[in-house]
């Protein structure tokens, strides 16, 4: 998906780009911690529309059946963000402005 052809670009820019060694070996940790955090939100949400597609299917589903499906969803995907996020103020934390700036320029 898109998400994950921006962190592989990222990925790549980091080990074009950072010529620090420790620098670079960390931001690619962390480029590697978010494209797990992504295939694995992908993974949850792909088994979630299948079992809402099942539940939609099911004549006895009630309206609370659904929510409760949804709301779960719902959480998931904050969950996703949130840790994305904390990722993303992770990897700032180890680029310079001037880093930050070239591994992102490529792009």
């Amino acid at each position: 998906g898109q998400m994950m052809d921006g962190i592989d670009q990222m990925h790549d820019s980091i080990k074009s780009e950072i010529a620090d060694d420790d620098t670079r070996k960390a931001a690619l940790g962390i480029a590697d911690r978010m494209k797990d955090t992504t295939k694995n939100f992908a993974d949850i949400d792909a088994d979630g529309e299948n079992e809402l597609l099942e539940l939609i299917q099911q004549y006895e589903t009630t309206t609370a059946d659904l929510q409760k499906h949804l709301d779960a969803a719902y959480q998931q995907r904050i969950n996703y963000q949130q840790a994305m996020l904390s990722l993303r103020f992770e990897l700032k934390d180890r680029l310079s402005r001037e880093q930050w700036e070239r591994v992102f320029a490529v792009q």
